[in-house]
């Protein structure tokens, strides 16, 4: 039977560290958000009442950037999403997003900025989401703000 020595334990349990960094647990399909999704969203004015529920496609890409879409029923509600992401836990993460809205004629009617929370599931195909929306017209005054839910599943 060998013994094992101070040297190589030292050398294993640097290895595992090594392996369980949060930088290659994101390089892990399991554990990575990033990839693209297919999402079913719904807005609340946060008591409750739903507003509006609709389905996003969004990319979540290496570096903490993000880019969506929507198919709201309206395409003046809004335009494609960009903003950034990135980990806060094993299967955590943090999200911020922005998107212009326009009024029916096709002006500019302002901004939304949404920021939220993201919790990835165990197999990583799926996750589930809770975030906040603020409104804001073209001069950056809040018009008006909600919430939103979100279950994703990853696409092929």
């Amino acid at each position: 039977m060998k013994k094992i020595t101070l040297k190589s334990l030292v050398s294993t349990m640097a290895l595992a560290a090594l392996i369980l960094t949060p930088a290659s647990l994101s390089a892990q399909h399991g554990a990575s958000l990033e990839g693209a999704w297919d999402s079913q969203v719904t807005s609340t004015d946060c008591n409750g009442n739903i507003l509006l529920a609709f389905r996003s496609f969004e990319a979540f890409h290496q570096g903490g950037t993000f880019t969506g879409t929507g198919n709201t029923p309206n395409p003046e509600l809004g335009s494609p999403v960009l903003g950034t992401w990135q980990r806060t836990g094993m299967r955590t993460f943090n999200a911020h997003l922005q998107f212009f809205t326009f009024n029916p004629d096709g002006s500019f009617a302002g901004t939304v900025k949404i920021a939220g929370q993201i919790h990835l599931s165990d197999h990583g195909n799926s996750f589930t989401g809770t975030s906040t929306f603020a409104v804001y017209d073209p001069d950056g005054n809040l018009v008006f703000s909600g919430c939103n839910t979100e279950v994703a599943t990853r696409l092929p």
